[in-house]
């Protein structure tokens, strides 16, 4: 089995109001993925950053991930060329993994649409590890979680699940790149936990 780990760093949040083809929705800037086998061993890999055309990257958004609408315009690559980059590793995926991998796979299928290929699909087979390792990690649910009547664990934050399960602080979290190799761990490490019974 082919596994696809991916993350996205974007301009905002996508919007359910919208469709995914809407103008409003956000832009993706950097896109990485891994392409492994079932054991984990890395098969193919993608890392880059979107090139602006007729949009601009907020500076509220380049405080979390460190990427400028300057930086992406000089080094990034054509939005359609990274979509089918990212479509050729996900045709040969049987199952695509992200922390939040709806948020994701919602950015992708705008790309796609931006790129004229809304006929696009990714795998049907999706694990989320930030939806799989809630129960693991059981962390109290946040004031504004309670204030809408939700009691379950909070979803934990890819940096929360790195500290629980290895100790280890995420290095150069929101690069998209680090954040696919830690889901990559998380995810093994979670799959461990279950074929162990813990």
């Amino acid at each position: 089995m082919a596994l696809l780990f991916f993350d996205t760093e974007t301009t905002g949040l996508p919007s359910a109001r919208h469709a995914v083809d809407d103008p409003a929705q956000p832009h993706c800037v950097q896109l990485a993925a891994i392409l492994t086998d079932d054991l984990g061993e890395e098969i193919s890999a993608i890392n880059v950053l979107i090139r602006p055309e007729g949009w601009h990257i907020p500076s509220f958004v380049t405080r979390i991930h460190g990427i400028t609408t300057e930086k992406a315009q000089r080094y990034g690559v054509r939005e359609a060329l990274a979509a089918e980059l990212f479509h050729d590793l996900a045709q040969q995926a049987d199952r695509v993994i992200g922390h939040n991998v709806a948020f994701d796979c919602r950015i992708m299928a705008t790309m796609y649409a931006r790129s004229g290929r809304s006929d696009w699909q990714l795998p049907s087979s999706q694990v989320c590890t930030m939806q799989a390792a809630s129960a693991v990690l059981a962390l109290p649910p946040t004031p504004s979680m309670l204030a809408k009547g939700r009691r379950g664990p909070k979803p934990p934050r890819l940096e929360e699940c790195m500290r629980h399960f290895f100790g280890e602080k995420l290095v150069n979290a929101h690069d998209a790149m680090a954040d696919v190799q830690a889901c990559r761990r998380v995810y093994f490490h979670l799959r461990r936990l279950a074929e162990n019974g813990d």
